[in-house]
């Protein structure tokens, strides 16, 4: 057998996999150049795909694969390969590497916060990164004035941990085991006292003269909250009460592993990609 062949389709494809990472200029390749473009690196894929087929038919004159397995033997065979199986098998073996790619970014990585883009997109960003798994239970972006503008829950995991929680006094209710909707409640008026008493929280590092809280994440005996301005308050303004993102979760582990903080993050990058469509920073 000589391998001659086979070894220069898989070098050629290799060769331009490595043009294609630096072309992108991106050190983490999957991460900041596939994940975020996911589509059209899919449809590169195919088209590479597609290309290598239509060449495959070309030389066979039939879609009959034994004939194509005859023609693709010769790359290990002592028979010279037709150029034109030659270039189909590169552009084979690129389509289904690039395909491989994105399966990998779709299987192993939360979609990126850049491909949340329009205006609308804000409701459907809170929805992915709190309904993704691990990390975060809630999380609500609000103005300044209490009027949410958008929220989401994931009500099935907060009342799986709330039955592991101390009761709750609401009211002048007698103690009780609360429920998601308790909690959420709970989490909703924390985001705003947050907001209402930043003054308080900024005398407090006022003597480090670092300048105000922007960002505040708290470690708490059963999970974590996290707090961060998107426009800060306008003294000047009356209107403008600024807008502000607050999320939680009742799992300790989330932020003991940091995955429940990496979430927040990658759902703030998204609400900032969607406010500069909207606005100029």
């Amino acid at each position: 057998m000589n391998f001659t062949d086979l070894f220069v389709v898989v070098a050629v494809g290799s060769g331009l996999y490595a043009v294609l990472v630096a072309v992108t200029r991106q050190r983490h390749f999957l991460v900041k150049a596939v994940n975020p473009h996911r589509l059209t690196w899919l449809i590169g894929g195919v088209s590479a795909l597609w290309a290598g087929l239509t060449l495959m038919r070309w030389e066979a004159g039939t879609w009959d694969l034994s004939t194509w397995g005859t023609l693709f033997a010769q790359l290990i065979s002592e028979a010279p390969t037709p150029a034109r199986v030659k270039v189909a098998s590169v552009a084979l073996f690129l389509g289904l590497l690039l395909i491989a790619l994105v399966c990998w970014c779709v299987a192993f990585y939360p979609r990126d916060p850049t491909s949340f883009r329009r205006p609308k997109d804000r409701r459907a960003a809170l929805r992915y990164y709190v309904q993704l798994r691990g990390g975060l239970d809630f999380a609500i972006l609000s103005l300044g004035d209490g009027e949410p503008l958008a929220e989401e829950a994931d009500l099935r995991g907060i009342q799986a941990w709330s039955e592991n929680l101390p009761k709750v006094k609401v009211g002048d209710e007698p103690p009780r085991s609360r429920t998601a909707q308790d909690q959420v409640e709970f989490w909703r008026q924390t985001a705003a006292r947050i907001h209402q008493g930043m003054k308080d929280l900024d005398q407090l590092i006022a003597t480090a003269h670092q300048g105000h809280n922007r960002r505040l994440a708290f470690d708490c005996e059963f999970g974590g909250l996290f707090f961060r301005y998107l426009r800060l308050p306008d003294p000047a303004n009356q209107v403008d009460t600024g807008l502000y993102l607050f999320a939680a979760t009742l799992n300790q582990m989330e932020m003991t592993n940091g995955r429940a903080e990496e979430h927040f993050q990658y759902l703030l990058e998204a609400l900032h990609h969607v406010d500069r469509a909207v606005r100029v920073a």
